[in-house]
């Protein structure tokens, strides 16, 4: 594979989402910080949004890492084409509360609010994390609104954080408007951040030279236009190329024949770029 033909340990820019991987850009240090500040205040509910690629299932790992190292309990599901009875399957696994699979949702809705009444008796905080809502089945987003109901009439100690793309936050607002406390948005890279984001991911891998000129950053970052997941795919692409072409620099003209190949997945040929506009 390319990544000895480069030095490194293994791909930093697999599809696959890693918190080993987490770039703590500006960007995503202040969404971590405002979520968990409003953990310590323990605010009912907070909504994590941005467009696809953004980050925003790596930040919620990232922050579950964190909240496990504050002694709280955390309860992390992808609600990803989730119906109700489901989520509450899901949640009991995570609370360590090991269902059998034919559970019935009314044992398991007893058993996961027992188990979090008993956790707030103790004086524990419980965080309940939820990637992907919008994509959930609305039996999901029911039980979610249930569930807040019910955590919140007991005494608090519940925080609720759920990720959503930002172009249906508009389509679930009857069902968020009257839970959410706040709302982060993760947004795309600047040109200095996407130049951060690469050198870093590659410091982290073990590569030792520049890899990138700085004008393949530059077409990198208009091809992507700032998008984290979409900065990786030309990055992994582009290392690949290089390496078949025997090649241990990858320049401007490299990243743009790769980024023929993704006009589909990009949705738009990048506009020129001025060498002055990079900094």
């Amino acid at each position: 594979m390319y990544e000895s033909h480069w030095g490194l340990s293994e791909s930093p820019f697999a599809s696959r989402p890693s918190t080993k991987w987490f770039h703590d850009s500006p960007v995503h240090d202040e969404a971590l910080a405002r979520l968990f500040y409003l953990i310590e205040q323990r605010r009912g509910f907070g909504l994590l949004s941005g467009t696809s690629g953004t980050g925003k299932t790596l930040t919620l790992r990232h922050l579950a890492e964190q909240i496990r190292r504050s002694q709280r309990r955390v309860a992390s599901v992808n609600t990803l084409g989730m119906d109700g009875h489901e989520l509450l399957w899901q949640l009991a696994v995570s609370l360590g509360l090991t269902p059998r699979e034919d559970e019935s949702r009314w044992n398991l809705w007893r058993r996961v609010t027992d188990h979090t009444k008993a956790l707030q008796l103790a004086r524990v905080q419980t965080v309940f994390l939820f990637d992907h809502l919008e994509r959930a089945d609305t039996t999901c987003h029911a039980m979610v609104e249930r569930l807040f109901s019910s955590a919140n009439s007991s005494g608090g100690l519940t925080t609720f954080i759920a990720s959503v793309r930002s172009g249906d936050v508009a389509g679930l607002a009857s069902f968020l408007s009257d839970l959410s406390d706040l709302r982060v948005e993760l947004t795309s890279f600047q040109i200095s951040e996407t130049e951060d984001f690469i050198r870093s991911l590659l410091s982290k891998a073990g590569c030792r030279h520049e890899a990138f000129s700085n004008d393949a950053v530059i077409r990198i970052h208009a091809h992507s236009r700032g998008v984290p997941r979409l900065i990786s795919r030309l990055c992994e692409l582009s290392l690949i190329t290089a390496m078949a072409e025997d090649s241990h620099e990858i320049d401007a003209d490299l990243v743009d024949s790769v980024a023929e190949g993704l006009v589909s997945t990009l949705e738009q040929p990048a506009e020129p770029v001025a060498q002055h506009e990079y900094v």
